[in-house]
């Protein structure tokens, strides 16, 4: 962890950042996802974008620890990584996933991908050397990269979330799981308003799911109790 350790210490100086408790679990994260991770898309990060990623991720978390609500503070980026995240994981859901199943979730976006991804290029949002529509395959590896970053910094506030202790104690009602299964579903939802596809949820049912991020967002201590108050009836992890 030399290196990461350096690179720490240096954006510490420069930015005269106080050391706090979260920087050795980040950087142990850190170490682990970016230098040892079996996966191609970190093995070919290029330097400099590690350091970038180690800078932005220090700096959020000298931000949570500095807060005045450390947990909403937490939670804010965490939503937002975990709505980048399902924005693509939707496309890549089949049989054996763990989303799979769930009420919402179709697993048949594939065919999609193509355009999905033509108009993020459109925007921007994902860089590719050809003008011309990605291949099905093509397609599939720049949103499985996209995917990847924004599910490794969703791992590091969830890190923080454990660390702050923001999680229900019987894990079978933790609330983690619950806001990526509406995150996902209401993805899909939106995706297919958008496209004129048909729904696979009513509208209802939709906004109940948007609703679970806006209470996660709140800061409620139990978001999934707090939910299934509100639509008196269990939150349906099975389809």
């Amino acid at each position: 962890m030399g290196l990461l350790k350096n690179l720490l210490g240096i954006f510490i100086r420069r930015k005269a950042i106080s050391p706090n408790p979260l920087y050795e679990m980040v950087l142990t994260h850190l170490q682990k996802d970016l230098h040892e991770s079996p996966h191609e898309f970190s093995q070919k990060i290029p330097q400099a974008s590690k350091e970038k990623m180690i800078q932005e991720i220090c700096h959020v978390t000298e931000t949570i620890w500095q807060a005045p609500d450390r947990i909403l503070a937490n939670r804010e980026g965490l939503l937002e990584c975990m709505l980048h995240q399902v924005d693509y994981e939707i496309f890549m859901v089949e049989p054996g996933h763990k989303l799979s199943g769930f009420n919402g979730i179709s697993g048949e976006l594939k065919d999609f991908l193509p355009e999905f991804t033509q108009k993020r290029i459109d925007t921007g949002e994902i860089d590719w050397k050809e003008k011309m529509k990605p291949t099905k395959n093509e397609a599939h590896l720049l949103v499985r990269d996209k995917w990847l970053k924004a599910n490794q910094y969703g791992k590091i506030f969830n890190e923080i979330r454990l660390y702050l202790k923001d999680y229900h104690t019987n894990l079978e009602r933790d609330w983690l799981f619950p806001l990526q299964c509406a995150s996902a579903a209401f993805a899909e939802y939106n995706f297919r308003k958008e496209n004129g596809l048909t729904q696979i949820i009513d509208g209802v049912r939709a906004l109940q799911y948007g609703s679970f991020l806006e209470i996660v967002s709140k800061g409620h201590k139990d978001p999934l109790k707090v939910w299934e108050y509100t639509y008196k009836k269990s939150f349906p992890l099975q389809s």
